[in-house]
Order: C-alpha cells, then sequence, then structure tokens
C-alpha cells in the first residue's frame, strides 16, 4: 500500500486551505494512491494548533472516503492528543500515528510509559513513529516488541530510512510496519510483509512513485533524481512552492528560480 505524507497547503493569509487539501486528497486518489498521513512531518506538525489539525483530519477523511487514513495526532498536551484521537476516531480514522515525546532526548522506560498511557486512554488502535532525523527520542526494537505484546501498539511508522532496519522489523512483525521515506521506497517495495511504504514526493508525482511501489524499478533513477533536486531547491518548502501550497512562518517560501531545475508535478489527465 502506497500512502503520502500529506503536505499542508496554506492560503495567502497563511490559514489552512481546506478546499486546496481536499482537492489534493482527491487528485492523489485518482492516481491511485491508496492511503494518507495527514499532520505529520511533511505536514508541519509543530506549526498547527489543535483546531487546525482536527479540521484537516475531518477534511482528509471526508475527501479519502475509501482510503486508509491515519492521523498523526502528537501534541505537547496528552490531553490534547487523545481530544484528537476521539476525534478522528468519531470522523471514520481506524488508527492514529504519534511519535514519541518531541525535543528530549528520553530514556526508553519514560518512552513506554507515555505509549502506555496514550493507549490507555485512547480507543484506537496506535501507530508509534520512529524518526531520529526529526524527533530526539527513538523507539528500540526491544520497546517496540514489548509494546506490540501488550497489546499497546498496532504497529508502526518508521522514518529511520534504513532499509536493514525496515527488514529486520518487517521480518519480526510483519504487516504492521509502514517503512515511511522516499530513500528506501524502493527497497521497503520488495520486502515481503511490509505494511505499506510512506511517501513525501507522492504529493508531486504519484504516478512515479506508484508505478516504483508495483516494481518498475527502471524508474529508480527517476525517483532519485527527483529526492536530490527537491532537497537542492529548499527541501518541503520546494515540494510545497512546486504545488503552489503556500508557507507559513516560520517556513519561508522558496524563490521561483530555484524551482526551475524541478520537473512539473504530475498532469494525470
Amino acid at each position: 500500500m502506497l500512502l503520502a505524507s500529506l503536505l499542508t497547503p496554506f492560503d495567502r493569509q497563511g490559514k489552512v486551505d481546506l478546499g486546496r487539501l481536499r482537492a489534493h486528497v482527491l487528485w492523489l486518489t485518482a492516481a491511485g494512491v491508496e492511503g494518507f498521513i495527514p499532520t505529520s512531518s511533511a505536514g508541519e506538525l509543530l506549526y498547527l494548533n489543535a483546531r487546525e489539525r482536527q479540521a484537516i483530519h475531518r477534511t482528509v477523511l471526508d475527501a479519502a472516503r475509501f482510503a486508509t487514513v491515519i492521523p498523526c495526532i502528537w501534541d505537547p498536551n496528552p490531553t490534547t492528543t487523545v481530544t484528537l484521537a476521539e476525534a478522528a476516531r468519531s470522523e471514520g480514522a481506524k488508527a492514529v500515528v504519534v511519535p514519541p515525546p518531541l525535543y528530549y532526548d528520553l530514556d526508553q522506560k519514560v518512552i513506554g510509559d507515555w505509549y502506555r498511557g496514550l493507549a490507555h486512554r485512547i480507543g484506537v488502535p496506535v501507530y508509534a513513529m520512529h524518526a531520529p532525523r526529526h524527533v530526539a527520542s527513538t523507539l528500540s526494537d526491544p520497546l517496540y516488541r514489548a509494546l506490540r505484546a501488550e497489546g499497546v501498539l498496532a504497529g508502526m511508522e518508521d522514518a529511520s530510512e534504513d532499509a536493514f532496519r525496515v527488514k529486520r522489523l518487517v521480518a519480526d512483525d510483519p504487516n504492521a510496519i509502514f517503512a515511511s521515506g522516499d530513500r528506501v521506497l524502493i527497497q521497503a517495495s520488495r520486502l515481503e510483509g511490509v505494511g505499506g511504504v510512506v511517501s513525501s514526493l507522492a504529493n508531486a508525482w504519484p504516478s512515479l512513485v506508484l508505478r516504483i511501489h508495483q516494481g518498475e524499478l527502471q524508474l529508480a533513477d527517476a525517483l532519485m533524481e527527483r529526492i536530490h533536486l527537491v532537497k537542492r531547491a529548499g527541501g518541503l518548502r520546494a515540494l510545497k512552492g512546486l504545488l503552489d501550497m503556500g508557507c507559513r512562518w516560520p517556513l519561508p517560501p522558496v524563490e521561483k528560480e530555484a524551482l526551475e531545475g524541478l520537473p512539473p508535478k504530475e498532469d494525470l489527465r
């Protein structure tokens, strides 16, 4: 299954553009994208308030009625995290994803207690997130296995982009691991038992990413070229600029000149 790590569009006033978001989800669905993870790293979770996240979740769940939607519901306040989970569940979410507490490098006992406490209060399956590039606190293999055995976690989104780690996790826990990151897409797509792959580049080039996920490995060079070009042009900001999705402080828009080397977004007509 291919899931898009959704971008969050903003209008000229810096407000979340829900109409643009709905149209984007419908466009991606028509291209064959099978699932969505809104308000995660690509969705600028740190720069959205709880009301905005709830509105985004509601919009995506409504637009993608026949797709898998796993909202990221992290918030500094655990009570707000629970509220976001309850709201997402009421709108039809079958699961949610939650990273460990952000910023501080916490020990495994604290991280385990965090997930146990949330799972006790959230009435929907919880997927952990392992994202060492963005989150100081990481989820060790032994802790993950323990939380799975206890029924605390339904699985994990692994954003390490470490193909060997993903392979090991999938072998130990088939169909419960989502491999996140375009750099690991090719290797992860070939793994028996991977629950799905999560792509940011699918926001702009969904058919290309889907074809690679389905086994057309002759397109691997095209994928790697886009990874390189997007990073050089400004990363997330460049991807949003290509899609005319707008940026909001603290992320400034990229200059138009920086986008000149990027292939245009796909035309699905």
